[in-house]
């Protein structure tokens, strides 16, 4: 399993509350949390998301493998708005587009329009592997480089299950959860992509500019590699009949939902889009989330247990509130 750096003794637990319809709820305060590490009390801070302790660090990661072509015509034109309604003002952000390998567009930048251009030059290199698992170890890692301080936020735009990663998905939820990654999945169906979009947003595979390769053990060793194209399977359409393919998508359909998994462990949300429109509001939802929770933290107390300790959070006096957090967090040894 790939190493990530040994956790500082702060544990950050942003907290996520809602109403039973979905509503946030502001205006508490750290005396109405009580956060528990293995059922034990924890004496608590909470900061609000506009400290200067809490800059976001963020990686997207962008699907983009044939199949995905016409969601790819919509996601190219979300960038612009990963700044204003995610990041913020003092966060930074990356994006990995994948499919049969890993390309970093930018690395961590708080410049819009080179944020923009990233997403603007995704392009698609193979039908339909596309290495989710791969490219989330691969954004842990680097998150896993930025401040302890950083709150670290992983976004995903790309089909909900895995097509052929090298790793599994319980090492990548491990690791989300050693480096303290919060993992917000925004899904779609290829074929409903497909079906809503027009024959103009599903054109033939190009060869890209070439954008930095990433190996699976070390990204950052390949920070000046160049990749020498995959032009296998570049003279298909993302429309080609392909009926062994067929087949085996509908063993993929059987394998396990990745980005509800993600999501779960880690404390983020799982969201889902077919519309640009739809997309939109997905990017401004999870925007809106991150800025409105609550950043709790912790020094944990001495502990002679190995292995992950689970974190609690109650609100008390909401009973009803819906409460979402890390579930569980790896003490520094």
């Amino acid at each position: 399993m790939p190493t990530l750096q040994a956790n500082v003794p702060l544990v950050l637990a942003p907290v996520t509350v809602t109403d039973k319809k979905g509503n946030f709820i502001d205006g508490l305060t750290v005396d109405d949390f009580r956060l528990t590490d293995e059922g034990k009390p924890q004496k608590i801070r909470m900061d609000t998301s506009d400290t200067v302790l809490a800059p976001v660090s963020l990686v997207v990661l962008i699907q983009a493998s044939g199949i995905s072509t016409p969601a790819l015509a919509r996601i190219q034109r979300v960038g612009g708005l990963i700044k204003p309604l995610v990041i913020g003002e003092r966060g930074q952000a990356a994006v990995i587009e994948f499919d049969d390998e890993l390309r970093l567009r930018t690395d961590f930048t708080a410049d819009s329009g080179a944020i923009g251009a990233a997403f603007m030059g995704t392009r698609s290199r193979s039908l339909r592997t596309a290495r989710l698992i791969d490219a989330v170890i691969e954004g842990v890692k680097m998150l896993d480089t930025r401040a302890p301080n950083n709150r670290r936020v992983m976004l995903i735009l790309s089909e909900s299950r895995d097509r052929g990663s090298q790793m599994n998905l319980a090492a990548a939820v491990e690791l989300a959860q050693r480096a303290g990654v919060v993992v917000y999945p925004a899904t779609y169906s290829a074929a409903a992509s497909a079906f809503s979009s027009k024959s103009s947003d599903a054109p033939s595979m190009p060869v890209p500019p070439d954008p930095v390769e990433m190996t699976t053990n070390n990204p950052a060793a390949n920070s000046g590699a160049r990749t020498s194209g995959n032009t296998a399977g570049t003279s298909r359409t993302a429309n080609s009949v392909d009926l062994l393919g067929g087949a085996r998508e509908l063993g993929r359909l059987g394998k396990a939902n990745a980005a509800d998994a993600l999501a779960r462990a880690t404390g983020g949300r799982h969201l889902s889009f077919v519309t640009l429109g739809a997309l939109e509001n997905v990017i401004s939802r999870a925007g809106e989330e991150i800025h409105s929770q609550y950043l709790l933290s912790f020094v944990p107390q001495a502990s002679g247990k190995d292995g992950p300790h689970q974190i609690q959070v109650a609100i008390p006096s909401r009973p009803d509130a819906v409460i979402r957090v890390r579930p569980r967090y790896w003490p520094q040894k």
